[in-house]
């Protein structure tokens, strides 16, 4: 487990990225992890809208309050979350292939829930989920010696607008900034200790 520690460890948010260009395989790599990301209830409230174009990395970062390392990464991954999920709930458990009192149970545990939600309930719920799949996209890049810094800082009307969103069924909830570091030093990690997080009942 070695190796999977220090994918874990060695993470750190980047802002200084060098020019050099990401394979499309890697890309599609991180793209396919974050696909395959858990999420509540198996609803995978997301998609994922990936560029690596120059002048849009510059009017992105001008969304992102002028973040200078939005601009200069190599590719920027924005996760949009899904605010529709009530509407698709019950084929995704059909495509799961049980039983039809198993269905029928789940939907009327979950289903009721799901519709319940408001607006703002749904977008919560979604972007919870979303930052499943972040952390995800941040240590599959790791693992391939990519850099990366998640953005929250943005304006979210601005991005929505720019992506030309239907709000009503999917809103931008958060932006990665992807590229080759240009240092090599791994910043000391600092984090509470582990008897200060950690509690045993």
């Amino acid at each position: 487990m070695k190796k999977e520690l220090e994918i874990l460890s060695t993470r750190y948010s980047c802002r200084d990225f060098s020019d050099a260009k990401l394979s499309s395989e890697d890309l599609r790599q991180i793209l396919e992890i974050a696909r395959l990301s858990p999420s509540s209830l198996g609803l995978e409230p997301w998609k994922f809208i990936l560029t690596e174009d120059r002048v849009k990395l510059q009017e992105l970062a001008q969304i992102a309050n002028k973040q200078i390392h939005v601009a200069q990464a190599a590719a920027v991954i924005i996760i949009v979350s899904r605010l529709d999920f009530s509407q698709y709930f019950e084929s995704k458990l059909r495509k799961r292939k049980m039983s039809e009192g198993e269905l029928n149970m789940r939907l009327k545990t979950y289903k009721p829930f799901l519709d319940g939600m408001n607006e703002a309930q749904k977008l919560a719920y979604a972007r919870e989920q979303a930052h499943i799949a972040l952390a995800s996209i941040l240590y599959a890049a790791n693992a391939l010696n990519i850099g990366t810094c998640t953005i929250g800082g943005f304006d979210k009307k601005a991005l929505n607008d720019y992506l030309k969103l239907d709000t009503n069924k999917e809103q931008a909830s958060l932006m990665i900034a992807l590229g080759k570091k240009a240092s090599t030093q791994i910043p000391e990690k600092t984090r509470f200790d582990f008897d200060e997080v950690v509690r045993f009942l």
